[in-house]
């Protein structure tokens, strides 16, 4: 019973103390509030490696330009020809000619020997050992034609054969020869074995004279009167073993003039 009593005193104690003050009500929990601390940013320092880029350093190439001279060698191939036959012995012959009859560089020998009583004959010994061989003429009494030398006439880098073919009062009778492929032929014009006379008399005056590549010139002078000469030029083209004639040129001498024609003049020969 004095329990009771006692609680009921205590409610209205409680009572009393809170009559004038508002109900409060709360209908949710206290709003939590988190603090979060500032946040920290932390800057990492970033190293930056700069690479210079990369250079490359080519040492200066010395270039070295090597000119290499070539020299075109033009090689003749050694010759087929056949050596013809030795000379009997007590053969007459007549020698001291000499050209490039094959055109390979070399002096080969000339010379002009008599193969029977009325036949002379011409011989090229190529240097090489081979040579070549034909007649002069045949059947005809004249003085012994000789050796004289080579000239190119035609320009073709081989020698034709000149020797004299014979003689008259005051004159030698010039003849030529062409060699090819082991043959030696007569040069011919007209038809016939060309016959260039050298020399003079009180009223004629002949001469030969090679002026240039591939022509060969009959030069000649007759007598007028007193001092005066009349004559001229003879142009003669040459083909193998073929002289054609040209177109020449007339001229008027003195005596002098006239006689100066008078002579073989052709590169280095020279009449026996």
């Amino acid at each position: 019973m004095r329990g009771l009593v006692s609680m009921v005193l205590a409610a209205l104690l409680i009572g009393a103390c809170g009559g004038d003050a508002e109900p409060t009500t709360t209908s949710s929990a206290a709003a939590a509030t988190t603090s979060q601390p500032p946040a920290t940013t932390t800057t990492v320092a970033t190293t930056t490696t700069t690479q210079a880029p990369a250079t490359t350093t080519t040492q200066p190439v010395e270039t070295t330009t090597t000119t290499t001279s070539t020299t075109t060698t033009t090689t003749v191939p050694p010759s087929v020809c056949p050596l013809p036959a030795a000379l009997p012995d007590g053969t007459l012959t007549f020698a001291g000619g000499s050209g490039d009859f094959d055109g390979d560089g070399n002096e080969d020998a000339l010379l002009t020997y008599q193969a029977s009583p009325d036949m002379w004959r011409v011989r090229i010994v190529f240097a090489d050992g081979g040579g070549a061989d034909a007649a002069i003429v045949e059947g005809m009494d004249f003085s012994p034609p000789q050796p004289i030398g080579g000239h190119d006439v035609d320009g073709d880098g081989a020698d034709e054969a000149f020797l004299t073919v014979g003689s008259g009062a005051s004159t030698a009778e010039i003849g030529l020869f062409d060699i090819a492929t082991c043959v030696a032929s007569r040069i011919t014009t007209g038809g016939v074995p060309a016959i260039f006379p050298v020399g003079a008399s009180v009223g004629a005056v002949s001469g030969l004279s090679c002026p240039e590549a591939g022509s060969i010139h009959r030069n000649f002078a007759q007598f007028v009167s007193e001092d005066n000469y009349e004559g001229g030029f003879e142009p003669y083209t040459l083909a193998g073993a073929v002289l054609t004639p040209g177109f020449g040129d007339g001229a008027g001498f003195t005596a002098d003039e006239a006689f100066a024609l008078a002579v073989l003049d052709c590169g280095s020969l020279a009449l026996p």
